[in-house]
């Protein structure tokens, strides 16, 4: 793409990013195809990923904490997360069905990259793979998740 059809994608990229973040507000699902190569994709951990700014959560998984994580091997682990998720963003366009919002403003959504033969679901990938585990709320499933990464002693603190 030249500089001017570059920068009209991106605007309307943008477009489509305000256009999504009202809908959602409505309470409305969206959702949208993304060309990877096109989109600022940035990575902020296993389970958490930035598209042109708007910042998504991939739902219904959670993957070890890169940020604040409360032992060594979780801080590994997660970092082992979060470059898979970024290796498999890397294999083709990319695009996400939002649900929601959650209490950070993140939109909750599956994301999806599309290959020659479909769609992989990216938290689907992560689970199957051993990077992530299904997420289920509540303090006990936390602790659950907790120990998997840092041991059966591990402990929630408050």
């Amino acid at each position: 793409m030249d500089g001017e059809t570059n920068q009209h994608f991106r605007r309307s990229v943008g477009l489509v990013t305000v256009i999504s973040k009202y809908i959602l507000g409505l309470g409305v699902i969206a959702g949208f195809t993304l060309p990877a190569e096109a989109a600022n994709v940035n990575i902020v951990d296993g389970d958490t990923l930035s598209i042109d700014g708007t910042k998504l959560r991939i739902v219904e998984i959670d993957t070890p904490e890169t940020y604040k994580s409360r032992c060594e091997k979780e801080l590994v682990l997660g970092l082992k997360a979060k470059e898979r998720l970024r290796t498999l963003l890397d294999q083709g366009p990319v695009h996400y069905e939002a649900s929601a919002t959650d209490r950070y403003g993140r939109i909750l959504a599956r994301v999806y990259v599309d290959l020659d033969d479909g769609p992989v679901d990216v938290g689907e990938t992560l689970i199957t793979e051993g990077f992530a585990l299904p997420y289920r709320p509540g303090p006990q499933d936390k602790l659950r998740r907790l120990r998997v990464w840092c041991g059966k002693d591990a402990k929630l603190s408050y």
